[in-house]
Formats: structure tokens, C-alpha cells, sequence
């Protein structure tokens, strides 16, 4: 039953609560006000009536607990931000990152379904964040629809580690069958020890319902799915949706797999076969690139000493675009306030109408209007060969971003400068060898 005006509180702790935004069978959400740090958050409170029997009261504030503790310790653009509990309050309550979007569950049916090239970015995002959790020995267990968040600005961010286990450590772990059936994977129905691949496959899961409209095990009861979940195999997604890729079949069935060892070896190697479908599509919005743009990144020798995180950031602070050959990116003489990150395609240096250099991509360009903020003055053109992607970003938005890009940055600026004294060092002293064997 939803709650009526009057049975909003006006305060939960210290945060004044604006509105009810969120109802589920445990908890309700309120978006709040944090007086102190001036935000809007996120709070998330116990239902009342679920503490009154004394077992249930230890499950639902440990589980809580559990989230405040294992969620506070992950920093990752697509986890959702704790930022304060009280466990012992009368109803407990966790105070979190206030996010602007929907739930990913309101995207299953056949009727509301998102762009194909979207659903893979997203999984391609939430692979990101879970094994940037598995780094730190966490399994979610309830990874749905349900607990995956999509922002307004089409971004995703992972929440609910309530019944997270965690591998090590001395926090109290819920112990028993925890998750959604209809998202178990195998060993979970059968209470065997869960694995981040038991992520994965509630992962593969998702993906498949939301691109199909339909969940690949569905039973008249939660016991029935279960039931399929443990031993039948799903009908490939092509079938529900004869104009899928059809590389999407062998992924999600793999990713599918009854047992865990027959699933991707790694969370990355699942994120690439997700990634290797979407490139594969002829079609596909910038805004549903970045999952491209990130593994590219990655690739390039410059982003190197980049945490995830922080090249996540990276990626965020530019705008990413795809701009035809021929197109001038930067022009000489012309004041600059940006850099650009070349990640696909080809790019020609001309200085006074010469050729000087081919780019390929890991390279920047422009970067000296950032480096020298007193001569922002471009001291070439460059103009695509090819098609090109690249990544823009102001050089403003990267003095204000924080401070451990900024000395990421301040590293591979250091490094591209120093190879590029020595390549043309190397160049004078040919020229300089050259030169003397002409001599009589």
C-alpha cells in the first residue's frame, strides 16, 4: 500500500525528506535534503512492520549493515554512492547517492524495449562495475533489472548490496538461498557457493530479457523457475527476436551456462563479447559508444596508468564524436581551449600548408593549449584522413576534475612529450649522420 502525504516524514536522521520516490517489499526510498553538504540524496528505510518479529529484525539491519559496510568501500562510476547508514535507528536507514532515471525493470516488456546498441553499453558498463567488485571480493547475489539504475543521461549505476558476500573479512554474511529466482543462477538455487560468475550469469540473464521482452526461464511458481533455472536450457534470443545479431546467441548462451567454469573466464572477457556484438552493428549512436570508447582507451598505451575509475571519468568529462575525413579539427593560429583524444581513424599534421606527420590513434592533439595556459595558441592543423572517433575535452573541465585524473593526465602528458623529444632527437642525429657522409 503506498503511503499517503501525511506518513512522509518530514526528517529521517538529519536529512529533510522531500518526497516519497520508491516503494518495495522491504523498504521505502525518500529523496531527502543533506543540509550539511548542501545535496540531494537518497534514503532508503526499513519498513516498520518488518521489525517487529525478532529474526526478521537482525536479517533486514544486517543486510542493511552489509550494504553501508561492502557498497561504502567501492568507488565506481557505476555503483551507486553510500554516504551514511544508521543501523541501529527504529527504522534503520541507509542515506545514498539520489539518481535521476528508472529502474532498468520498467524496460522488460515487449512494448518498452531499449535499442539493442543501448542494452549492450549498458551490460557492457555493469561488467565494469561488477568486476571492479570482484577486485575487492564482493558477489552481489541480486543482480536484476530491478537494481540496476538508468540515469537520464543514459548512464547506469549497479545498487542494492544487501546480501552482497563478501571473501574475505569479518563481516556477517546472510547465509541461506538470498536473490530474486527468477535471476538465481544454478549454484544459487542449489545453495552451493556463490562466485562473481554467479553475477554473471544473473547478468546474462538481464541482458536477455531486455532485449527480448521475455525472460529465458519463466515457471508458474518461483519454485518452477527455479526448477528451469537448474536444468533446462533457454531458447536462443534470436528466436524471440528474429532481428537480433545473431553473435548475441552464442554470447548470452555461454554467459548461460549450467556450470560455472563454462561461463567467460574473466568479467572482461564477457564485457568484449558484448562489446564485439555492438561494433558489429551498422548503426549505432555516438551516446551508445562509450563502451567502445572505454575498451579502446584502455588498449592505448597511454591510458596505461589509468585506473577504471578514473578513465571512466576521463571518458565523462569529454564529448565523444565521430567526425567524417576531411573534417579540420584544429586549426593554426586559432586560440584553443580543448585537447582531443584520437581512438579510431587517422589524422594529418600540416604546419604552414606542409604535411608534417600521420597520427594514428593513443595520441593527442592540442594538448600544449592545456600544458601552457599563457600561449594557447594552436601551432598546427590537424584534419582527418579517415573517419575518426575522438574524445574532446576542455581544458577547464579537466583543471576542475579531480585530482587524481588530473595527475593521471599530468603523468601521460609528461611521458607523450618525453617519447616525442626522443623520436625527434633520433631524427637530428640520423639527419646529423646524413649529413656528414655527404662531406668530401
Amino acid at each position: 500500500m503506498s503511503a499517503s502525504a501525511s506518513q512522509v516524514p518530514s526528517f529521517i536522521g538529519k536529512y529533510n525528506v522531500v518526497r516519497e520516490i520508491g516503494r518495495g517489499a522491504s523498504s521505502t526510498v525518500y529523496l531527502a535534503e543533506d543540509p550539511f553538504n548542501n545535496r540531494k540524496v537518497a534514503v532508503k528505510r526499513i519498513h516498520a512492520h518488518l521489525l517487529t518479529d525478532e529474526h526478521k529484525a537482525i536479517r533486514y539491519r544486517r543486510a542493511l549493515r552489509n550494504e553501508a559496510l561492502l557498497a561504502g568501500k567501492l568507488r565506481h562510476p557505476h555503483i551507486v554512492g553510500v554516504y551514511d547508514a544508521d543501523g541501529e535507528a527504529n527504522p534503520p536507514y541507509l542515506v545514498l547517492e539520489h539518481l535521476d532515471g528508472a529502474p532498468l525493470s520498467r524496460f522488460t516488456r515487449p512494448d518498452r524495449l531499449l535499442p539493442v546498441e543501448q542494452v549492450l553499453d549498458i551490460c557492457f558498463k555493469v561488467c565494469s562495475a561488477l568486476e571492479h567488485a570482484h577486485t575487492r571480493g564482493l558477489v552481489h547475489r541480486d543482480i536484476k533489472p530491478a537494481n540496476l539504475m538508468l540515469q537520464t543521461s543514459g548512464d547506469v549505476k549497479v545498487m542494492d548490496f544487501g546480501t552482497a558476500l563478501q571473501s574475505q573479512g569479518d563481516i556477517t554474511q546472510i547465509n541461506g538461498i538470498v536473490g530474486s529466482p527468477q535471476y538465481m543462477a544454478p549454484e544459487q538455487v542449489r545453495e552451493e557457493p556463490c562466485t562473481w560468475r554467479s553475477d554473471m550469469f544473473s547478468l546474462a540473464i538481464v541482458a536477455y530479457e531486455l532485449l527480448t521482452g521475455r525472460a529465458p526461464f519463466e515457471g508458474e511458481s518461483d519454485y518452477a523457475t527455479m526448477y528451469k533455472i537448474a536444468n533446462e536450457q533457454p531458447t536462443p534470443p534470436s528466436t524471440l527476436r528474429p532481428g537480433l545479431p545473431p553473435q548475441v546467441d552464442a554470447v548470452l548462451l555461454k554467459a548461460l551456462s549450467k556450470k560455472p567454469e563454462d561461463r567467460y573466464g574473466h568479467w572482461m572477457e564477457f564485457a568484449q563479447a558484448l562489446l564485439s556484438v555492438n561494433q558489429g552493428l551498422a548503426e549505432r549512436k555516438v551516446r551508445h559508444r562509450e563502451g567502445d570508447a572505454f575498451a579502446r582507451m584502455r588498449q592505448l598505451p597511454f591510458f596505461s596508468g589509468f585506473p577504471d575509475s578514473v578513465l571512466w571519468e576521463a571518458l565523462r568529462l569529454g564529448t565523444l564524436s565521430l567526425r567524417p575525413a576531411d573534417t579540420v579539427l584544429m586549426e593554426e593560429g586559432a586560440i584553443g581551449d580543448s585537447f582531443l583524444l584520437l581512438l579510431q581513424g587517422n589524422v594529418r599534421v600540416m604546419r604552414e600548408g606542409f604535411k608534417v606527420a600521420t597520427l594514428e590513434p593513443g595520441v593527442t592533439l592540442g594538448e600544449m593549449a592545456y600544458l601552457r595556459r599563457d600561449e594557447p595558441r594552436r601551432t598546427a592543423t590537424a584534419v582527418a584522413e579517415t573517419a575518426v572517433l575522438v574524445l574532446e575535452i576542455r581544458n577547464e573541465a579537466l583543471h576542475r576534475a579531480s585530482e587524481q585524473l588530473q595527475i593521471c593526465f599530468d603523468k601521460a602528458f609528461i611521458d607523450l612529450l618525453l617519447h616525442r623529444l626522443v623520436a625527434t632527437t633520433s631524427q637530428l642525429q640520423n639527419l646529423a649522420k646524413s649529413s656528414m657522409s655527404l662531406l668530401p
